[in-house]
């Protein structure tokens, strides 16, 4: 089991590093004009090859828990810990159920930034499609289950379909050519 997922892990590397060279350009113009660590910002990259598919997302703590420093209260640490279950569930994602995918991994981790109060969250799902060609859609709900997020700048290879799209609480479905 952990050799398939090592199989795994080094196809869906390689499917993300050519989603990452084809968009580069437009990847890189963003990153020029607003920086990595964005409050109200996240980035997401998808990739679905054969019947496996990588989701990351990577957004300032702030997006998700509402602030980035340690928790001064009971309060804070709770919400902290509920936003980061949240997060960590993938609940705030679906994929067309005619696909019939489900999580297969998940690796989570945050990164204190270079200014004191920065944190961003990164978050990996690995998933197994049982009828990829059918994966016409994905669904976001983390708009509305965290509501400083505004935007997620997202990039995608499906089926053989690379683009960038980008989502907010109004669109927030990111639909494929079929």
């Amino acid at each position: 089991m952990k050799n398939s997922y090592l199989v795994l892990s080094k196809r869906l590397s390689l499917a993300f590093m050519a989603v990452v060279a084809l968009l580069n350009p437009a990847l890189s113009h963003a990153e020029e004009q607003h920086g990595a660590h964005q409050h109200g910002k996240a980035s997401l990259t998808f990739v679905l090859d054969g019947n496996e598919a990588e989701l990351v997302l990577n957004t300032a703590a702030a997006n998700i828990v509402g602030f980035e420093h340690q928790p001064g209260n009971a309060a804070e640490q709770q919400q902290q810990q509920q936003q980061l279950d949240m997060l960590k569930s993938g609940a705030w994602f679906s994929l067309a159920a005619a696909a019939n995918c489900n999580i297969s991994g998940q690796d989570f981790r945050q990164e204190q930034g270079s200014e004191k109060d920065h944190v961003d969250l990164y978050v990996n799902f690995q998933i197994l499609c049982q009828a990829p060609l059918k994966l016409s859609d994905i669904s976001f709900t983390l708009f509305s289950q965290s509501p400083a997020l505004e935007r997620i700048t997202v990039q995608y290879l499906v089926n053989g379909e690379a683009g960038v799209a980008e989502l907010s609480a109004e669109v927030s479905v990111l639909k494929f050519s079929q």
